[in-house]
């Protein structure tokens, strides 16, 4: 029997640096967050397997077979082949709010980058439910990042301006 699986991160921290806050996108929500433009890609991809089809039994000229053929490799680049590159790609997404830094590791290389909490200008919530959304921080020198599908993002908009608002780290973690 499986349980719950708890994900443990070791982050690079400086001296004294203390973790408010730990996430990771929501899996299904990083995944079918474009479910419309999925369907969509769905049905052009149905359409263009019919089309192919007919095509090939009414011995079209070969021209409109490779037409055919580009558009249906790139209606299953953007439709299932997407959605795997997605799930793959959740696996390595990881974000952290320290009292100090907002920290993004991600990649199979897994690439981190983290960015002083006195940059940031503003956070912006785009909700999905009551408790899952993405949030949008933008930067005092015109850079932005997107953290996306959190469950409970409340709690990281808190970490966030509680600790960009106190940068000596004196509040304890949330």
């Amino acid at each position: 029997v499986l349980k719950d699986v708890v994900v443990v991160l070791t982050w690079p921290l400086e001296k004294n640096e203390v973790v408010r806050w730990q996430g990771r996108p929501a899996p299904r929500c990083y995944l079918f967050r474009s479910w419309r433009s999925q369907l969509g890609v769905l049905a052009a991809l149905l359409l263009l397997l019919v089309l192919l089809v007919l095509a090939r039994q009414w011995q079209g000229s070969l021209l409109t077979l490779t037409v055919l053929q580009l558009l249906l490799a790139g209606a299953l680049t953007l439709g299932p082949l997407r959605l795997i590159y997605l799930r793959l790609h959740w696996e390595t997404v990881f974000y952290a709010v320290t009292d100090r830094r907002l920290i993004l590791r991600s990649g199979y290389r897994k690439q981190i980058v983290s960015y002083p909490l006195r940059l940031v200008a503003q956070t912006v919530l785009h909700p999905y439910t009551d408790k899952l959304a993405t949030i949008e921080v933008l930067f005092n020198d015109g850079r932005g990042l997107v953290l996306e599908c959190l469950e409970e993002p409340r709690t990281c908009l808190r970490c966030l301006s509680s600790a960009a608002a106190d940068p000596g780290g004196r509040q304890p973690p949330v």
